[in-house]
């Protein structure tokens, strides 16, 4: 896996993106090729779209989360995954989804405050 840097229109500076490497699948070839992901995915990324790949936000978001790059892109709640049933420190991806790091599957999530507590409720949102 090889780092570039690639200039972002909606950042208007230069990024960090890698292309993961393909997976492997026992007695089968490799796939061609891997996923583009943007290191430098984060908060300043609004748009519904990535201006550079024209992937939709919430694609980079999942591909960021399942790479392992950079855990530190996300918030983390720990709760359990809808799908794997596991209690984990789910990554935050956006204010509706959460990625399960043991599974790999996008959850639906609710944050509730109510007083001085903030709860969160989740529902499967299968894979993402």
């Amino acid at each position: 896996m090889q780092q570039q840097n690639a200039y972002c229109s909606a950042c208007d500076q230069d990024v960090r993106v890698v292309v993961t490497d393909p997976p492997v699948h026992a007695d089968q070839a490799p796939l061609e090729g891997g996923e583009v992901v943007c290191l430098d995915f984060g908060e300043r990324c609004t748009g519904s779209m990535c201006p550079m790949f024209g992937l939709p936000r919430m694609l980079m978001a999942v591909r960021l989360a399942r790479s392992g790059l950079r855990p530190d892109a996300f918030r983390t709640v720990k709760a359990p995954c809808q799908d794997c049933g596991e209690v984990v420190d789910l990554q935050v991806l956006d204010g509706a989804y959460t990625h399960c790091p043991a599974c790999g599957s996008r959850n639906r999530m609710v944050r509730m405050k109510i007083g001085e507590e903030d709860y969160v409720a989740l529902a499967s949102a299968g894979e993402g």
